[in-house]
């Protein structure tokens, strides 16, 4: 048996990782969203205005959230008469609350001249993203999957948690470099290490419905932001669960095929004893004590295929080679292969993000137009599962 208790134990923690990993990715659609605004005319807004009012007819040019006319006179009557047609820029806004009670935009006044700041926010995630793939994705390498996930979770949660009080918005477009490379840093160590646990056979099947649970910690953002209408609060809703899982340091194993990789054989037999006993399966004697480098399977309880090191001798082969990046693009075949899937995922993400980033500006109900686009993933999965190892 290739997938025992054991093994659901640890796809099942992953499962919840991916859950908590999902929301940061797509939350900007809330946390920065630009809300119907006018300027603040002096001689007409008090404290108790709201967005709409009779006076923005004949106060604010028609069509215009950044200039308001200027009073012919000093008599500060808010009456048509005392405006004329000249315009000035103004400093001060008035924003349409009935659907969130604060973003970023509203909440820096990120319009008019400083609207350009507010995509801001999206790129500093994805730089965020691009850096925390590589240097999570390498530390994972070096110093084990575990630690991976340690470091993702206190970036996403400590970088969620502070841009969420964040007093400025630089502060916050730092804070959103933290969060993105946290939040993509946690999903590809617990997708490797989900994937690592379990036999040959099962490898497609947990490698692609993974991203179930990412999918549905996806538009769990948007049922939050259904009943969380204050951008700081929803921010921290999303990312503070993150803190959960440092519990994963003392209650999730570590990779046997990492293990076995970095010559710790001993931490690996435990391992893999302790799953058997779980699985109320027995390992072979033989898969434990043999020191043939060609038994390179254990599928029946925890698999380490391919591993071209012996699972139990405690020297290291001669004629064990490093690999490294750029084995990727050493030979032709391997070139060839490897562009073909940098461009793939370029295209993939443009797509993806790109509409999920739009789904609230579709007509409609914000909150159903951004679930179902996110929900709308999962028949992707289910089809790509049925069709992949068959086509």
């Amino acid at each position: 048996m290739d997938f025992g208790r054991a093994q659901l134990y640890v796809y099942g923690l992953a499962w919840l990782a991916a859950v908590i990993s999902a929301p940061v990715y797509v939350d900007s659609i809330f946390l920065i969203m630009t809300l119907p605004h006018r300027c603040v005319v002096p001689s007409c807004d008090d404290n108790s205005t709201q967005y709409n009012q009779t006076f923005v007819e004949w106060a604010i040019p028609e069509g215009d959230q950044c200039h308001v006319r200027i009073l012919e006179n000093i008599t500060d009557q808010c009456h048509p008469d005392t405006f004329s047609n000249l315009t000035t820029s103004c400093s001060e806004w008035v924003y349409d609350t009935s659907l969130f009670s604060a973003t970023t935009v509203t909440e820096f006044d990120l319009t008019c001249d400083r609207a350009f700041l507010g995509p801001l926010a999206g790129s500093m995630y994805m730089i965020g993203m691009l850096v925390g793939a590589i240097v999570i994705g390498d530390l994972a390498d070096r110093f084990g999957r575990k630690n991976g996930i340690l470091v993702s979770v206190l970036l996403l949660g400590g970088g969620g948690v502070l841009s969420a009080v964040s007093p400025t918005y630089y502060m916050f477009l730092l804070m959103r470099f933290f969060t993105g490379a946290g939040g993509v840093g946690l999903f590809q160590v617990i997708f490797v290490l989900a994937v690592e646990f379990v036999g040959a056979k099962w490898r497609t099947f947990c490698g692609i419905f993974i991203e179930v649970p990412f999918a549905l910690g996806e538009s769990l953002t948007g049922v939050m932001a259904i009943f969380i209408r204050d951008w700081r609060y929803l921010q921290v809703a999303v990312t503070a669960p993150a803190f959960l899982l440092i519990t994963y340091n003392w209650i999730m194993p570590e990779s046997v095929r990492w293990l076995v990789a970095q010559d710790r054989k001993t931490e690996a037999r435990k391992i893999i004893e302790r799953a058997a006993r779980f699985n109320a399966v027995e390992v072979p004697k033989y898969m434990l004590d043999d020191d043939n480098v060609q038994v390179s399977t254990i599928d029946g309880v925890l698999s380490v295929s391919n591993s071209k090191v012996e699972l139990v001798s405690e020297t290291k082969p001669e004629d064990q080679i490093k690999k490294t990046v750029i084995d990727l693009l050493r030979t032709p075949n391997m070139r060839k292969r490897s562009f073909n899937m940098f461009f793939c995922w370029a295209v993939c993400t443009l797509v993806y993000y790109g509409l999920s980033s739009n789904s609230g500006n579709l007509g409609g109900n914000i909150f159903v137009n951004f679930i179902a686009t996110m929900l709308i993933e999962i028949p992707s999965y289910i089809f790509s599962f049925l069709v992949l190892d068959r086509l």
